[in-house]
């Protein structure tokens, strides 16, 4: 497994990731309608105010971790289904948090699933992440994870 920063051109293949994992994919339709596309990410990539890591296999993106280093918020990370169990999404995790901390931040956050049944749900709070009561407008909850 190969890890490196995440370019703009590696866009397409992390939309392509989103809509194949397997507790919440969500298609490159639905996710052009909350406006996350190459061509809205690709500059803020660019300025690095959306900064995170791909992690490769046999040259193909199986993973990918993004973090908005102005306000904190891991805003998304995502590992194909055949990917998961071996530490991969912990990693890319490890990896983006770092920088978004390397930025000034004391505490980062993140919107995940309320439900138990989710993978997500465990998966945060096993590395830390802690719920403090608040939800945002869809009901996910609000996690948060301190230096």
């Amino acid at each position: 497994m190969q890890y490196r920063r995440a370019i703009p051109n590696d866009l397409p293949a992390c939309i392509g990731v989103r809509g194949r994992t397997r507790d919440n994919p969500l298609s490159a339709e639905h996710l052009a309608s909350l406006g996350v596309t190459p061509e809205s990410w690709s500059p803020l990539m660019e300025r690095r105010q959306i900064q995170g890591f791909v992690a490769e296999s046999a040259s193909e993106v199986v993973g990918f971790c993004f973090g908005d280093q102005r306000s904190g918020e891991v805003l998304v990370l995502a590992v194909l289904p055949d990917f998961e169990g071996v530490g991969i999404g912990r990693r890319l995790l490890s990896l983006t948090t770092e920088i978004l901390f390397s930025c000034g931040h004391h505490e980062l956050w993140l919107a995940a699933s309320p439900r138990p049944e989710v993978r997500a749900h465990g998966f945060y709070r096993r590395l830390g992440w802690t719920w403090r009561g608040e939800t945002d407008e869809i009901g996910d909850q609000i996690l948060h994870l301190g230096r």
